[in-house]
């Protein structure tokens, strides 16, 4: 998904604690377990960090919805279908994908911690919000980390639109290098590569799939790729060669206190609030 404009004057500073435990608070009502719901607030906040507000908590209020129709179940269980020392199948169980890609991520890790290399592909699973967030989970432990997906945002084309994004960790900065691209922006062989790592590594199949009336309760199939540089020995090289690579990051510490919202996002979050009678200050 691509961010909303970020015209400073469209946005407003919430706290970020309080924001945290709001979105745990209204998954949690929902049914979500409280440690999911922290993946999903920390992936969430972390999109607006970023000025990513079309991953970020505004879409709230859409995954919400899907829930209550019961297109995203919020207890999904995430199942190993398959499992090697290097590679894992996952079965997201239409839950959300902020849950499923974190726990596939962590998982890639250990084994590329392991073994050099950690693939973990998610079938059946919904949208995650920012890719470039995922991938970075694993950039922040030392490694490359690569994210694809299946999402057809465009209904009949199964090559349609497919997301990758790449994150590497950076000497230079505190924040880690992140790439971000859409297949629609390049040539077809980059959508044919994130569908065949997504989509056909999972087994999900290549069969079009009916479209949802709420956006983020569409299925996606995703590719989670972890590398570590040290395993493999060249972890100086690597770095190096880092320092030449243009870098998408936040000019905003990642343990800020205040989070930035269009203010429709926050007015409609604190309307939320009301409901459950949950005190915000914005």
């Amino acid at each position: 998904m691509e961010p909303s404009s970020s015209d400073p004057t469209l946005l407003v500073e919430v706290d970020r604690s309080t924001l945290h435990q709001l979105i745990v608070k209204l998954l949690q009502r929902k049914g979500m377990f409280a440690a999911e719901g922290e993946i999903v607030a920390e992936r969430m906040i972390e999109a607006d960090l970023l000025q990513r507000f079309g991953d970020g908590t505004g879409t709230l209020p859409e995954y919400l919805e899907a829930m209550d129709l019961g297109d995203i179940d919020p207890r999904a269980r995430l199942i190993t279908i398959n499992e090697t020392a290097a590679t894992a199948v996952l079965d997201g169980s239409t839950g959300m994908g902020h849950v499923a890609t974190t726990k596939a991520t962590a998982m890639a890790i250990e084994k590329a911690n392991s073994v050099g290399i950690g693939t973990v592909v998610i079938k059946n699973s919904r949208p995650c919000g920012d890719l470039g967030g995922i991938a970075s989970l694993a950039a922040r432990q030392g490694l490359l980390g690569l994210v694809t997906t299946s999402f057809n945002e465009g209904g009949s084309d199964p090559l349609n639109h497919h997301d990758l994004a790449w994150a590497i960790p950076s000497p230079a900065q505190s924040t880690p290098l992140i790439h971000r691209q859409l297949s629609q922006q390049g040539d077809a062989s980059l959508a044919v590569l994130c569908s065949v790592l997504s989509t056909g590594l999972s087994g999900a199949g290549a069969s079009p799939r009916k479209r949802k009336a709420v956006r983020v309760a569409n299925t996606v199939d995703y590719s989670i790729i972890a590398v570590s540089p040290d395993k493999i020995g060249t972890k100086d090289a690597f770095l190096a060669m880092s320092q030449s690579i243009s870098s998408v990051a936040s000019d905003r510490p990642a343990n800020s206190t205040t989070v930035p919202l269009h203010q429709a996002d926050a007015s409609r979050l604190a309307e939320l609030a009301a409901k459950i009678k949950f005190p915000v200050s914005w």
